[in-house]
């Protein structure tokens, strides 16, 4: 149980950025900056530091990754501070997974593991569940190289009023620490 508190507080950890509260310095180190564009990156598997989707049909892209994975499971926050629009985040999970590997999950609440997709657009803020899914690829996972790297997609319901996004194509390749 004290697993599962630590991974939903570590998953819901990006809120005081879509609030313009701001935990860290930018030059912490395990902030990784993207520079900015109006197409997706390319899917990648070098440790390329990027990360894009399509939210409804958008494309978002961060201005800052977080990457962390650990034996077991990882987190991957993507934050946007795009000058005029509000503060967005995606934010992915999995975790207690005994044997995390290269390979297909799935992003919902029906699993034996915790597994999450979300986003948060200002004070908007949209999960998988057991009925809004999402499906996470990891075609990289290179502990030598500390480099994480695979596609994602998912449907998220909104927290309040039941609204659901769509959130495609997704795609990262980071090194994490």
């Amino acid at each position: 149980m004290k697993t599962k508190t630590l991974i939903f507080i570590i998953s819901i950890s990006f809120f005081p950025f879509l609030s313009g509260c701001s935990l860290f310095e930018p030059d912490d180190a395990w902030l990784k900056p993207i520079p900015p564009s109006n197409t997706l990156p390319p899917i990648t598997q070098t440790g390329a530091n990027t990360f894009g989707c399509k939210v409804n049909g958008q494309v978002w892209l961060p201005t800052t990754v977080w990457v962390d994975y650990h034996n077991g499971g990882m987190v991957i926050s993507a934050f946007s501070e795009q000058r005029y629009s509000a503060r967005s985040a995606v934010v992915i999970t999995i975790s207690e997974f005994a044997a995390f590997k290269p390979g297909n999950y799935e992003l919902s609440t029906n699993t034996s593991y915790i597994s999450k997709g979300s986003y948060g657009s200002g004070k908007d803020m949209y999960y998988t569940d057991s009925i809004y899914l999402g499906s996470l690829t990891i075609n990289r996972l290179d502990s030598v190289n500390s480099i994480l790297s695979g596609t994602f997609s998912f449907d998220a319901k909104h927290v309040s009023t039941g609204e659901v996004i769509h959130v495609t194509e997704g795609r990262f390749d980071n090194k994490y620490n």
